[in-house]
Protein backbone atom coordinates (compact mmCIF):
# COMPACT_ATOMS: atom_id res chain seq x y z
CA UNK A 1 0.00 0.00 0.00
CA UNK A 2 1.26 3.93 -1.17
CA UNK A 3 2.06 6.03 1.86
CA UNK A 4 -0.85 8.39 0.70
CA UNK A 5 -2.99 4.86 1.28
CA UNK A 6 -1.47 4.23 4.52
CA UNK A 7 -2.15 7.87 5.65
CA UNK A 8 -5.52 7.51 4.80
CA UNK A 9 -6.54 4.19 6.12
CA UNK A 10 -4.80 5.80 9.95
CA UNK A 11 -7.27 8.32 8.93
CA UNK A 12 -10.09 5.99 9.01
CA UNK A 13 -8.79 4.04 11.91
CA UNK A 14 -8.15 7.27 14.34
CA UNK A 15 -11.58 9.03 13.00
CA UNK A 16 -13.50 6.03 14.30
CA UNK A 17 -12.14 5.06 17.67
CA UNK A 18 -13.68 8.21 19.50
CA UNK A 19 -17.09 7.10 18.54
CA UNK A 20 -15.79 3.90 20.86
CA UNK A 21 -13.82 5.68 23.09
CA UNK A 22 -17.59 8.14 23.92
CA UNK A 23 -19.36 4.88 23.69
CA UNK A 24 -17.21 3.50 26.82
CA UNK A 25 -16.87 6.62 28.79
CA UNK A 26 -20.66 6.47 29.32
CA UNK A 27 -20.97 3.68 31.35
CA UNK A 28 -17.19 3.80 33.01
CA UNK A 29 -14.55 6.21 33.95
CA UNK A 30 -11.79 7.73 31.79
CA UNK A 31 -9.00 6.13 34.35
CA UNK A 32 -10.76 2.22 33.63
CA UNK A 33 -11.31 2.95 29.84
CA UNK A 34 -7.48 3.92 29.54
CA UNK A 35 -6.15 1.48 31.67
CA UNK A 36 -7.96 -1.55 29.54
CA UNK A 37 -6.79 0.48 26.38
CA UNK A 38 -3.24 0.41 27.22
CA UNK A 39 -2.72 -3.00 28.72
CA UNK A 40 -4.37 -4.49 24.79
CA UNK A 41 -2.09 -1.86 23.23
CA UNK A 42 0.75 -3.33 25.29
CA UNK A 43 -0.22 -6.84 24.62
CA UNK A 44 -0.48 -6.07 20.80
CA UNK A 45 2.38 -4.09 20.32
CA UNK A 46 4.74 -6.93 22.34
CA UNK A 47 2.87 -9.76 20.35
CA UNK A 48 3.50 -7.67 17.23
CA UNK A 49 7.20 -7.21 17.91
CA UNK A 50 7.73 -11.12 18.82
CA UNK A 51 6.07 -12.64 15.83
CA UNK A 52 7.97 -10.09 13.52
CA UNK A 53 11.11 -11.30 15.37
CA UNK A 54 12.02 -7.96 16.44
CA UNK A 55 11.49 -8.65 20.33
CA UNK A 56 14.88 -8.97 21.69
CA UNK A 57 15.53 -4.53 20.41
CA UNK A 58 12.94 -4.07 23.21
CA UNK A 59 15.53 -4.84 25.53
CA UNK A 60 18.18 -3.55 23.66
CA UNK A 61 17.45 0.49 23.78
CA UNK A 62 20.18 2.71 25.14
CA UNK A 63 19.40 4.65 27.78
CA UNK A 64 18.83 8.09 26.33
CA UNK A 65 16.21 6.75 23.77
CA UNK A 66 14.76 4.78 26.73
CA UNK A 67 14.62 8.04 28.64
CA UNK A 68 12.71 10.07 26.10
CA UNK A 69 10.20 6.99 25.03
CA UNK A 70 9.42 7.08 28.80
CA UNK A 71 8.85 10.70 29.13
CA UNK A 72 6.63 10.62 25.74
CA UNK A 73 4.46 7.65 27.27
CA UNK A 74 4.10 9.86 30.55
CA UNK A 75 3.26 13.41 28.71
CA UNK A 76 1.57 12.19 25.78
CA UNK A 77 0.20 8.62 26.45
CA UNK A 78 -0.56 8.51 30.22
CA UNK A 79 -1.46 12.93 31.16
CA UNK A 80 -2.39 13.72 27.34
CA UNK A 81 -4.67 10.71 27.16
CA UNK A 82 -6.57 10.99 30.73
CA UNK A 83 -7.18 15.19 29.81
CA UNK A 84 -8.45 14.10 26.61
CA UNK A 85 -10.27 10.70 27.95
CA UNK A 86 -11.69 13.47 30.33
CA UNK A 87 -12.95 16.21 27.85
CA UNK A 88 -14.31 13.49 25.58
CA UNK A 89 -16.34 12.33 28.61
CA UNK A 90 -18.30 15.30 29.58
CA UNK A 91 -18.32 17.10 25.40
CA UNK A 92 -19.06 16.21 22.18
CA UNK A 93 -17.03 14.47 20.31
CA UNK A 94 -17.29 16.35 17.38
CA UNK A 95 -16.19 19.33 19.26
CA UNK A 96 -13.45 17.36 21.69
CA UNK A 97 -11.37 15.86 18.52
CA UNK A 98 -10.93 19.06 16.38
CA UNK A 99 -10.13 20.76 18.92
CA UNK A 100 -7.28 18.35 20.30
CA UNK A 101 -6.19 17.71 16.75
CA UNK A 102 -4.32 21.01 16.62
CA UNK A 103 -1.56 19.71 18.88
CA UNK A 104 1.02 19.87 16.06
CA UNK A 105 0.48 23.66 16.65
CA UNK A 106 2.19 22.90 19.87
CA UNK A 107 4.36 20.56 18.24
CA UNK A 108 5.45 23.22 16.11
CA UNK A 109 5.81 25.94 18.52
CA UNK A 110 7.94 23.71 20.71
CA UNK A 111 9.86 22.55 18.16
CA UNK A 112 10.70 26.24 17.47
CA UNK A 113 11.40 27.19 21.30
CA UNK A 114 13.30 23.73 21.99
CA UNK A 115 14.57 22.05 19.08
CA UNK A 116 15.71 24.91 17.39
CA UNK A 117 13.61 24.79 13.97
CA UNK A 118 12.64 27.60 11.79
CA UNK A 119 9.34 29.15 12.06
CA UNK A 120 9.25 29.59 8.43
CA UNK A 121 5.95 31.51 6.37
CA UNK A 122 4.60 28.27 5.26
CA UNK A 123 4.34 26.97 8.54
CA UNK A 124 2.57 30.17 9.85
CA UNK A 125 0.23 30.06 7.44
CA UNK A 126 -0.34 25.95 7.96
CA UNK A 127 -1.09 27.48 11.54
CA UNK A 128 -3.60 29.84 10.73
CA UNK A 129 -5.34 27.29 8.81
CA UNK A 130 -6.06 25.01 11.45
CA UNK A 131 -6.76 27.35 13.81
CA UNK A 132 -9.54 28.58 11.09
CA UNK A 133 -10.24 24.71 10.33
CA UNK A 134 -11.34 23.90 13.91
CA UNK A 135 -13.44 27.12 14.13
CA UNK A 136 -15.54 25.89 11.01
CA UNK A 137 -15.35 22.25 12.28
CA UNK A 138 -16.91 22.91 15.81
Amino acid sequence: MSVLGLSLLAVLLWGMAPLFEKSALARTTPLVALTIRSLVMAAAYVGAAVAMGTGGELLRVDGRSLGYIILSAIIGGVAGLFVYFHALKLGDAAVVVPITATYPLATALFAVLFLGEPLTPSRILGALLIVAGVYFVR
